[in-house]
C-alpha cells in the first residue's frame, strides 16, 4: 500500500488577513531497506504520517508543507552521507523551508557530534527543526536549551578526539616515527610511518650540500641547480593535485638546507629529536653547512644607533623622480666584508631602454653629495640666489657671513671621521631626487640657517625685516649633472 503524501501550496486568500505562512519539510529514514517489506504501513510511511498529521493539527498557525518529504530508504544514521539528506541541507541554506520536521532525532542522525555540525545551518537561515516524540524545537525556550546542550556534548566530544590524536601523534614521534605532513626530499614514507632513503633523490640532496659550501653567494647556487634540473619534492594531494617538482628557489633551498630530518632526527614537543631513519647527511657535512649559513644570514634589523646613520646618511631621503622611494640595503659579512647599496624602487614609469631606476652602492652616491655639498661651500651663491627677497635680510644669510661660514665647514673637511661627515649629510640634505641623467639635491633649510647663526659672532645685532616674516620653506633645491651615476641599462643579447 503506498501511501501518497499531502502537500498544501502556499496560497493567499484576497479578502481574508494574511496568515505568516511557515513553510515545512519532512525527513524520514530507515536504516533496513523498506522495498520488499509487504506490510501495510512500513516504517517510512508510519514516520511520513505522524509528521503530516502534526503539521495539519498546527494549520491554524501558518504550518503548510511545501515539499515532499526527504526519505532515505536503507541508510544508516552512523553517518551524514545520504542523499536525500544532503539535499535536504542544501535547500535549508537556501532558505526554502521554515520549519523540518522528523519524527526522531535519531532519524536526522544518531550521533551528537553529527546533530551538532548539522545545526548551525538551521540556525543561519532561522530554521527550526521539530521532533514530534521528542518534544523538541529549536524555536522554543526548551528547544533551545536542549541545543545548547547538545552542542556542549558535542564540542566535548570533539576535544577528545583531538587530544586522542594528539596524543597518538606525540606516541609515534616519541618512538622515531615521522608524522608531518610533507616528505622530505631523498625520503619515501614506508606503511610503519618510517622514512625511507630514496637513493636517487637523497643523491641529489647530498650534492646540494656539497654544492652549498663551495657556491659564493645563493644566488650563484640556485643557478647552479636550475642548470642540473634539480627539483623540489613532488607528491599527490588526496585531492589528486600535484605539489611541488619545481625549482629551488631561496625558500624552498633554506627549507632544505635546514631540515633536520637530513641528520636523522624527527620533530616533537617544539624540538628535535633522534628518530628512526637513516641519515642522508653526516654530522660534520651539517655542522660546515650550518654555520656558513649563520654566517651569511642576513641581519633582521637595522644597525643601531650612530653606526647606522654613518653606513646610510641618506636613508629615507632618496627617491627617482617619479615619487618612488629607495630603500637601503646590507649585505651579510662575506670575507670581512659588507656591501651597502640604495636599492632601486620597482616603478612602472621610466622602465625603458635607458632611463629606468638602478640600485646605487651607497659611496657612489655619497661621494656625489659630498662633491655638491663642498662646491656649495666655496661657492654659495646659487643658494643664496635661491632664497626669496625678504630672506636676504636676515642676518644669517648675509653673502660675506655665509662665505666665511661655509669655508669653515670646507677648509678642514679632509680631516673628518667619517661619522662627522655623514653627520652632515643627514643635517644639510632635505631630498635626493635621481633622473636618468642627473641628481637632484634639496638643502634643508632651517637646518642651514641655525649653522650659520652658530658661526655669528655673539654680539651681532640682527637686521630688521622691512616686512613681516613668512614661513620658512624647508628646502633649497640645486640640480647636479651627473650621467655616470645613473648609467643605462644594459640590453641583453639575443
Amino acid at each position: 500500500m503506498s501511501h501518497v503524501p499531502i502537500i498544501h501550496v502556499p496560497s493567499a486568500e484576497s479578502g481574508k488577513p494574511a496568515t505568516a505562512i511557515r513553510r515545512c519539510a519532512i525527513y524520514a529514514r530507515v536504516s533496513v531497506s523498506s522495498k520488499d517489506n509487504r506490510t501495510q504501513l512500513t516504517s517510512l510511511q508510519a514516520q511520513v504520517q505522524a509528521c503530516e498529521s502534526y503539521i495539519q493539527s498546527q494549520r491554524g498557525m501558518g504550518w503548510e508543507l511545501v515539499a515532499p518529504p526527504y526519505i532515505d530508504d536503507g541508510y544508516s544514521g552512523g553517518n551524514l552521507d545520504r542523499p536525500f539528506l544532503i539535499q535536504l541541507m542544501l535547500d535549508v541554506e537556501a532558505n526554502k523551508f521554515d520549519a523540518v520536521i522528523v519524527q526522531r532525532l535519531d532519524r536526522l542522525c544518531r550521533s551528537v557530534r553529527d546533530i551538532c555540525d548539522l545545526l548551525p545551518s538551521f540556525s543561519k537561515t532561522k530554521t527550526s527543526l521539530v521532533s514530534l516524540t521528542q518534544a523538541f524545537d529549536s524555536e522554543t525556550p526548551t528547544g533551545k536549551l536542549t541545543l545548547h546542550l547538545l552542542t556542549t556534548f558535542g564540542q566535548f566530544e570533539r576535544e577528545l578526539a583531538g587530544e586522542r590524536v594528539r596524543d597518538k601523534f606525540a606516541i609515534t614521534r616519541a618512538s622515531g616515527r615521522w608524522q608531518r605532513s610533507g616528505i622530505p626530499l631523498g625520503y619515501t614514507l614506508t606503511d610503519q610511518q618510517e622514512l625511507q632513503v630514496n637513493a636517487t633523490e637523497a643523491a641529489v640532496v647530498h650534492d646540494i650540500f656539497q654544492r652549498y659550501l663551495a657556491a659564493d653567494s645563493m644566488t650563484q647556487l640556485l643557478e647552479d641547480l636550475s642548470g642540473l634540473d634539480y627539483r623540489t619534492k613532488s607528491h599527490i594531494s588526496r585531492n589528486g593535485n600535484q605539489h611541488g617538482g619545481k625549482h629551488f628557489d631561496r625558500n624552498t633551498l633554506n627549507q632544505l638546507l635546514r631540515n633536520h630530518a637530513y641528520v636523522g632526527e624527527v620533530f616533537y614537543e617544539d624540538a628535535w629529536h633522534p628518530g628512526k631513519h637513516e641519515p642522508i647527511i653526516d654530522r660534520a657535512l651539517w655542522d660546515q653547512v650550518q654555520a656558513i649559513r649563520s654566517q651569511r644570514a642576513r641581519r633582521t634589523g637595522r644597525p643601531t644607533g650612530n653606526r647606522y646613520v654613518e653606513d646610510f646618511p641618506l636613508a629615507g631621503l632618496v627617491f627617482w623622480h617619479d615619487g618612488s622611494a629607495y630603500t637601503v640595503y646590507e649585505s651579510s659579512n662575506r670575507k670581512g666584508q659588507r656591501y651597502r647599496y640604495y636599492k632601486a624602487p620597482k616603478t612602472t614609469l621610466g622602465q625603458t631602454y635607458d632611463s629606468g631606476p638602478v640600485t646605487l652602492p651607497t659611496h657612489e652616491l655619497h661621494q656625489v653629495v659630498i662633491d655638491h655639498l663642498r662646491e656649495r661651500f666655496k661657492d654659495p651663491q646659487p643658494w643664496l640666489d635661491d632664497l626669496p627677497e625678504e630672506w636676504k635680510s636676515w642676518p644669517e644669510f648675509d653673502p660675506e657671513h655665509v662665505k666665511a661660514s661655509l669655508s669653515k665647514l670646507d677648509k678642514p673637511w679632509r680631516y673628518f671621521i667619517p661619522q662627522m661627515v655623514a653627520d652632515v649629510i643627514r643635517q644639510l640634505v632635505g631630498r635626493v631626487v635621481l633622473y636618468p641623467d642627473q641628481v637632484q639635491i634639496s638643502i634643508n633649510v632651517p637646518t642651514l640657517s641655525l649653522l650659520l647663526k652658530s658661526f655669528l659672532h655673539s654680539d651681532s645685532e640682527p637686521k630688521k625685516a622691512s616686512k613681516p616674516r613668512r614661513r620658512r620653506p624647508d628646502s633649497v633645491t640645486s640640480v647636479t649633472k651627473q650621467r655616470s651615476l645613473v648609467p643605462p641599462k644594459k640590453t641583453k643579447e639575443t
